[in-house]
């Protein structure tokens, strides 16, 4: 009998010692605990985002690829839109859309208009994939794509997937991207641009990047069309009108970029019956934007 007591009183302590071990809050009154280190912010916190923008580039380029002289030589204004939703679960979707008023020159239609949709997950604090789907009517892709005989009308169609970058705390961004085309312009792109933001530099509102990128084509542009399409270097000093930081309000971003064409650029010229893209070009031009 004194047995069974001891035994019952044995399974009642050990039963409370888990309970307690189950219910310990974390913290230690005796010593006092390192604090942890914060975990990178997600850029997932907010459910819907919306952006406006208006901007102006002194030349027009698909891509970073910049168009001929003969094609835009004035530049081109751009008026563009952008949604970010939730899709499912810990997905988001971007909506995308950009009207392009050309200048002058000689392309086939005075306007351009892109459409894109994305999904995107965010894989590890900082990095994203994103991918989805493309529509370009008009601009270069709908110049070749009508006139080197690869579809009836000025348009082109195109599947992305890609990764996304992005560490405010240390400034350091970068964007990679795959391409396959399937209607118009048919072949395989990627697009690579990495770059480092400082905050602050000349005042608190004022931010300054800089960044530089490259593009790789496999019979995009041509039947074994193959080589770099651009190299380019890009200086951009956003400044903040309004909101607390750069997912809020008001900013207006004018920029610097340096391009230079590819070494296919004389097989594209070979295929297209003439140039379409410039071999250097020094860029100006600035965005207004609204986000919210």
């Amino acid at each position: 009998m004194r047995t069974k007591s001891l035994l019952a009183v044995a399974v009642g302590v050990a039963t409370m010692s888990a309970v307690a071990d189950s219910s310990y809050d974390g913290y230690n009154y005796g010593d006092s605990m390192p604090p942890m280190e914060p975990e990178p912010a997600s850029s997932y916190n907010n459910e819907v985002k919306a952006k406006l923008s208006v901007g102006y580039d002194s030349r027009y380029a698909y891509k970073d690829i910049v168009a001929a002289p003969f094609l835009n030589h004035s530049g081109v204004f751009t008026f563009g839109g952008e949604l970010e939703t939730k899709l499912i679960s810990d997905w988001k979707q971007q909506i995308g859309l950009e009207y392009l008023s050309f200048c002058d020159g000689e392309l086939t239609d005075n306007n351009a208009f892109n459409v894109e949709w994305k999904a995107l997950k965010e894989l590890l604090p900082n990095l994203s994939f994103r991918g989805g789907y493309e529509f370009n009517y008009g601009g270069l892709p709908g110049e070749m794509s009508k006139h080197m005989g690869k579809a009836p009308h000025s348009f082109a169609q195109a599947f992305t997937a890609g990764l996304v970058y992005d560490d405010p705390g240390h400034g350091y961004f970068g964007t990679f991207d795959v391409q396959y085309g399937f209607y118009g312009m048919q072949g395989w792109r990627f697009d690579l641009n990495a770059g480092k933001r400082w905050t602050g530099v000349f005042h608190d509102r004022i931010d300054l990047e800089l960044s530089a990128g490259t593009a790789y084509s496999c019979s995009y542009w041509g039947s074994s069309v193959n080589g770099f399409d651009q190299f380019n270097v890009k200086l951009a000093a956003p400044i903040r009108i309004s909101g607390v930081d750069e997912s809020r309000g008001f900013r207006i971003s004018p920029f610097v970029q340096l391009n230079w064409g590819g070494n296919n650029r004389s097989e594209i010229r070979r295929y297209a019956g003439g140039s379409i893209s410039a071999d250097s070009v020094l860029r100006v031009g600035v965005e207004a934007s609204y986000q919210f």
